[in-house]
C-alpha cells in the first residue's frame, strides 16, 4: 500500500478526546444518537472503562457515560468500529452485561433475593464506509427454562450517510472531525492503483484539494456555530485541535504540511473576527479626545515604510465620510505630514482598545468575571502583548496566570 502502509491513527485516543470537549455536547451528542431530549445542565459523569471479567482478563469499552434525572441514573455504552465485524454483537453483550453487573453489590445480596440488573442502552458508531452494515446488529438467545427466545439489538450509526448539515441541526459537532476519515479510502484506492506516476501526482493533487475543501468546510461550521453562540472558544479549539491530529495522522504521509494547513485553516475561527471587532473599535478613533491622543502620538517620528502601511490600512478601515472630515481637521490643527502620522497612531490606539476589549471577552467566557485590576492593566498593555494573550488564551486557566503575560 505504498507510503500508507506504515500509518497509524490513534482513532481510540481521538475519539475519546472528543467525547471530553465538555459535558454539553456530549450530551447533544447522546440526545443525537439515542433519540433523547436530555437538558444541557444535566450531570453527567464519564465512568470506568475498564471491566473485569470471571476468568480474570479486562474487558475496555470506548465509552460508557452516566446521566442523572430524577435521581435516576441510565448509562450509555458506544462503541467505534472502522470495520464490519460480525462478532462485535457477541462483544457487545459481554460489555453490556459487565457494564450491568458493575455496580452490584455482592455482599448485600440476600440468598432469596430475585437479582435484577439493567443493561446500558448501546450504540456501535462505524467510522470507514461500507455498504453491508445494516442498521441494527442483533444476536438472539434461547433461554431453556422460560423457553423464551431474546433479540439482543445494538443500532449503528454511520458517519458517511449524514451530511454537514444533519450534525449542524442535531448540534452533533463532536462528530464534525471524522468526517474526513472516508477520504483515506479514496487515497488508498489512489496508491493501489496500477497508474504512471504522472497520472498518480496529478490524481494526488486533485484528491488534496479535496482533502482542504472538506476540512474547510468543517471548519466553517465550527466557525457559524461559535459566531452564534452555540459553541464557545474552548470548545472549538479542541474540536480543531483533533481535527488537525486526525488529519496529520491519516494524510501526512501525501501531505506533509498538512497539520500547519489545518492550523492555518482553523485560524479563521478567532483571528478575523478579532481583527473585525478591532478594526470596528478602531473607527472609533474620529472622537475629539481620541482624535487630539492621536494626534500628540502622532508627533513620534516612525519609520516610512511602517508610516505608509498604517496610512493605506487606516484608509480601508475608515468610512470615507468620517476620513475625509479628520483630514480636513487634521489640516487645520497640524501640517499634512505630522496630521498623517497621527492618524496612522491613532488607529492603532482604537485597534488596540478593541483587541483588549476582545481580551476581557475571551477572558470573561472562560474563567468569568475578570476583576477590576487586571481589567485596568489589560486596557493599557500594547498590542504585542494583547495578541500573545489571544495566541495563548487556551492555556490560560486561571487569572494570576496572566501575570506571566502582562507588565
Amino acid at each position: 500500500m505504498g507510503a500508507n502502509c506504515n500509518k497509524v491513527v490513534h482513532y481510540d485516543k481521538i475519539l475519546k478526546n472528543l467525547f471530553n470537549i465538555s459535558n454539553r455536547l456530549t450530551i447533544y451528542a447522546i440526545n443525537a444518537l439515542f433519540k433523547k431530549d436530555f437538558k444541557e445542565d444535566t450531570k453527567i459523569e464519564q465512568l470506568n472503562r475498564e471491566y473485569r471479567r470471571i476468568d480474570d482478563t479486562t474487558a475496555i469499552v470506548d465509552t460508557i457515560l452516566s446521566l442523572e434525572t430524577n435521581q435516576h441514573k441510565t448509562k450509555y455504552h458506544i462503541e467505534f468500529q472502522t470495520i464490519n465485524d460480525r462478532t462485535i454483537i457477541i462483544r457487545m453483550i459481554d460489555y453490556g452485561f459487565r457494564i450491568a453487573i458493575d455496580e452490584l453489590d455482592y455482599n448485600n445480596i440476600k440468598t432469596d433475593q430475585e437479582i435484577t440488573v439493567e443493561f446500558p442502552s448501546q450504540i456501535i458508531i462505524f467510522l470507514k464506509k461500507n455498504q453491508i452494515i445494516p442498521d441494527e446488529l442483533k444476536l438472539t438467545i434461547k433461554l431453556p427454562y422460560t423457553c423464551q427466545n431474546i433479540k439482543y439489538i445494538v443500532p449503528t450509526f454511520k458517519i458517511w450517510e449524514h451530511d454537514p448539515n444533519y450534525y449542524k441541526k442535531q448540534k452533533l459537532y463532536i462528530m464534525l472531525p471524522l468526517q474526513i476519515i472516508n477520504l483515506s479510502q479514496e487515497l488508498e484506492n489512489i496508491q493501489n492503483r496500477n497508474l504512471s506516476q504522472a497520472e498518480k501526482t496529478k490524481l494526488l493533487k486533485k484528491y488534496r484539494n479535496k482533502i482542504k475543501q472538506v476540512i474547510d468546510s468543517i471548519i466553517k461550521e465550527v466557525k457559524e456555530a461559535y459566531t452564534k453562540d452555540e459553541l464557545i472558544i474552548e470548545e472549538c479549539n479542541k474540536l480543531l485541535k483533533e481535527l488537525t491530529t486526525l488529519a496529520e495522522e491519516l494524510f501526512s504521509h501525501e501531505i506533509k504540511e498538512i497539520k500547519q494547513e489545518v492550523i492555518e485553516m482553523a485560524k479563521m475561527i478567532i483571528d478575523p473576527k478579532i481583527y473585525e471587532r478591532g478594526l470596528e473599535e478602531g473607527k472609533k478613533i474620529i472622537d475629539p479626545e481620541t482624535y487630539k491622543r492621536g494626534l500628540e502620538e502622532g508627533k513620534k517620528i516612525i519609520d516610512p515604510e511602517t508610516y505608509k502601511r498604517g496610512l493605506e490600512e487606516g484608509k480601508k478601515i475608515i468610512d470615507p465620510e468620517t476620513y475625509k472630515r479628520g483630514l480636513e481637521e487634521g489640516k487645520k490643527i497640524i501640517d499634512p505630514e505630522t496630521y498623517k502620522r497621527g492618524l496612522e497612531e491613532g488607529i492603532e490606539k482604537g485597534m488596540k482598545e478593541g483587541i483588549a476589549k476582545n481580551v476581557l471577552k475571551l477572558l470573561s467566557k472562560k474563567l468569568g468575571e475578570v476583576p477590576k485590576e487586571y481589567v485596568s492593566r489589560i486596557m493599557i498593555q500594547d498590542k504585542q502583548i494583547l495578541e500573545n494573550i489571544i495566541d495563548n488564551i487556551f492555556e490560560i486557566d486561571s487569572i494570576e496566570a496572566l501575570d506571566e503575560f502582562l507588565n
